[in-house]
């Protein structure tokens, strides 16, 4: 008979148990400890190249700040620099001075009395402010610009007579202007400072724009390295000397560049003269590429699979495939560092309004995934990437 009777009189093994049943166990055993070290050996790869990728990975989505764990690049050297056109401002360009000042100078000394009008709306987290606070202290006299009554100001300066006014956004600076003229000024979030007649004895101020060499340099890095061939749109005018420094620093970096000035009469010759071109920048302006045109010019670029680049952030929130944009925190530090020069009487003769000292690529990832790109975490490096569809 088998069943039952077969397995009673089966020949037991050393340890008790059924003769046959040692290979297929010995099997089991051996196939565990393959796949246990397998694991094993996974995990320490997975950690390896997650602490690699920690090391170099992209910032945080939706934050004013990049998120780093090494030191950015600055834009500028320990000496000021000769003034630099950059793309904003009306009726002419707006120039500023690069310059790494917080290397060449202390922030303001200590106990240094500066008044700040900040701005729930220009800096509506108050980055700016933190970073100021952060270098030069806190507990300075604090306002707010969309809170103050006419003559506040006055009656604060006659009171706590500050050596210096910090202003965010160009009301709180007119403000200043108009209601204390004899006290130093430092000014941040004014978008066109010489055109609104900020550059003046007495006044210092940060642009929130970034020069056309440190803009190339950012969106080439994070650009596909098979683009080589990059067409530079801009509108007539003042624009073109922006457009020759942009075509330079591309050519400078080993790529072709191509001029195409861009008008609402010329946009389709235009936009079929830059599609031969990989990649295109774009220098938008208020009067000629305003944002409808600019739209205009997407829909093609999305058409053709061409990725648009800005020298500024709020066309990436527009759309564009990548830009540039300055660090708040960064900037409010930077002030202190020139309050302190101010104070010292260490700033260069001339022109006064500098440019950030810090800047960084901004990436909309909904153009990333449409294009098809794959960015590795070194391209990232110093960059934000937004992740809204």
């Amino acid at each position: 008979m088998t069943g039952r009777g077969s397995e009673q009189h089966s020949d037991p093994a050393p340890g008790g148990g059924p003769r046959e049943v040692m290979p297929a166990a010995r099997r089991q055993g051996k196939t565990g400890w393959m796949l246990a070290s397998g694991l094993v050996i996974f995990m320490v790869a997975l950690g390896i190249w997650m602490d690699r990728l920690q090391a170099t990975r992209a910032p945080s989505t939706g934050a004013d700040e990049p998120k780093s764990e090494r030191e950015p690049v600055p834009d500028g050297l320990d000496s000021p620099g000769a003034p630099v056109a950059v793309a904003f401002g009306a009726p002419k360009l707006e120039r500023c001075i690069p310059w790494h000042v917080s290397a060449a100078e202390p922030p303001a000394p200590a106990g240094a009395k500066t008044l700040i009008v900040t701005s729930r709306v220009a800096d509506p987290y108050g980055y700016t402010l933190g970073g100021f606070e952060q270098e030069c202290g806190q507990g300075q006299p604090l306002l707010v610009i969309e809170d103050l009554k006419p003559g506040q100001l006055k009656a604060l300066v006659s009171k706590k007579a500050p050596e210096a006014i910090l202003a965010v956004s160009l009301p709180a600076a007119e403000r200043a202007v108009a209601e204390a003229p004899q006290v130093p000024l430092l000014y941040a979030m004014v978008q066109a400072p010489s055109a609104a007649g900020l550059d003046r004895p007495g006044a210092v101020g940060v642009l929130p724009w970034v020069p056309m060499e440190p803009v190339v340099r950012h969106v080439l890095k994070v650009l596909p390295r098979k683009h080589t061939a990059l067409a530079v749109l801009y509108p007539p005018g003042a624009f073109a000397e922006l457009a020759g420094q942009v075509a330079a620093a591309i050519r400078a970096a080993g790529r072709k560049a191509e001029l195409v000035e861009v008008s609402a009469e010329n946009l389709d010759r235009a936009l079929d003269e830059a599609a031969r071109a990989q990649a295109w920048i774009v220098l938008p302006d208020r009067a000629v590429i305003d944002y409808r045109l600019f739209n205009r010019i997407q829909v093609a670029a999305e058409r053709d699979r061409v990725p648009v680049c800005v020298p500024d952030e709020a066309h990436v929130r527009a759309g564009a495939y990548a830009g540039v944009g300055v660090d708040s925190n960064r900037v409010g530090r930077q002030l202190c560092h020139l309050a302190g020069a101010l104070a010292r009487g260490e700033l260069p003769a001339g022109d006064r309004i500098f440019c950030p000292e810090y800047s960084f690529a901004v990436v909309y990832n909904a153009q990333v995934e449409k294009l098809g790109y794959i960015l590795d975490p070194a391209q990232l490096d110093q960059a934000k990437l937004y992740k809204w569809h």
